[in-house]
């Protein structure tokens, strides 16, 4: 589906993130405790919680607080 949401898990989250910023300071038990907070909004499949990167993106940049 081109142009539609860019799905991850959170391992994968975490890896594209590091991929872009090596000195990131969010790590996976950081990710996943917002996820639990309902901080940043998932989708549920099975045993894995999916993340849409724009809004994990948009939450960390400050411009949308969920």
């Amino acid at each position: 589906m081109p142009g539609g949401p860019k799905m991850r898990t959170i391992k994968e989250a975490i890896k594209e993130i590091k991929d872009y910023d090596s000195k990131t300071a969010l790590t996976e038990r950081g990710l996943r405790r917002l996820v639990k907070e309902n901080k940043i909004p998932v989708v549920d499949i099975g045993n894995k919680a999916l993340i849409d990167m724009e809004n994990l993106y948009a939450y960390l940049s400050g411009k949308n607080k969920i």
